[in-house]
């Protein structure tokens, strides 16, 4: 029996987006002009509803912006953090940080600083795995590996070694990327040809409109759904395309 309070059939985005524990990989592209945060922010309120554990690596947005968008769906992420349910790893924090240049993530050799990042997940996956918990690995996002000074050959090292985690029963990643490059594009093109669910957000190509914010593109291996969808202040609803918005308030 479905709870009336389940927001995996309550909310929208979650209802559309149908993330079960059998989606290993599930990649995220971001293109250009459109903001995929609402995807990543939805899926941690999943997380957080069926008690599973999260490892946050956060290159884009502060720890701040997750906790404001969090309570306003619905859960408070500082909390699990002290709870140890979560963990947060913030690489360009802890460049700012250092004063004396001794950040690991500084390294001059990029494929000593990628295997430092992946040793650093590990680490951090680890302290978090508990009994038969699912525990998921957030990326958010690829991109900013290339404001570290990351090539695309470590950084495409990097997503392997992050794929491998999957070898392990209960840990599932979720790779949010960018794209405004062609490095971009073969970045994705990788993460969309490994990936269980891969979802896109794009804008209109028609440009603003006051009913629609964007599209949400979700393929699996077997099929592809496409939604519009509209942010607002608290939350995001997801419509069909050639059905109004309004009949959601009827």
């Amino acid at each position: 029996m479905v709870s009336l309070g389940d927001p995996l059939t309550s909310n929208a985005v979650l209802s559309a987006l149908q993330i079960n524990s059998q989606d290993k990989i599930i990649s995220i592209k971001e293109n250009i002009n459109a903001d995929s945060n609402f995807v990543i922010t939805h899926l941690i309120k999943q997380v957080m509803y069926e008690k599973n554990r999260l490892c946050l690596v956060n290159f884009h947005n502060t720890i701040e912006h997750y906790q404001c968008i969090g309570k306003k769906l619905g859960y408070d992420l500082l909390k699990a953090v002290n709870e140890g349910i979560v963990k947060i790893i913030d690489p360009l924090k802890d460049i700012a940080e250092s004063t004396d240049l001794d950040s690991e993530y500084l390294q001059e050799n990029k494929e000593t600083l990628v295997k430092q990042l992946y040793f650093d997940i590990k680490r951090n996956l680890d302290s978090v795995k508990i009994d038969n918990k699912l525990v998921y690995l957030i990326i958010d996002d690829f991109s900013h590996l290339h404001d570290l000074d990351v090539g695309i050959k470590e950084t495409l090292r990097f997503l392997h070694y992050c794929i491998n985690l999957i070898k392990s029963d209960n840990v599932c990643v979720i790779f949010n990327n960018h794209v405004s490059t062609i490095i971009d594009d073969i970045i994705s093109n990788n993460l969309e040809y490994l990936a269980d669910v891969h979802i896109e957000v794009s804008t209109l190509k028609t440009g603003y409109s006051q009913e629609i914010t964007g599209f949400l593109t979700i393929r699996r291996k077997s099929s592809i759904n496409q939604y519009h969808y509209k942010a607002f202040d608290r939350g995001v609803k997801t419509f069909h395309p050639g059905e109004s918005i309004y009949h959601l308030y009827k």
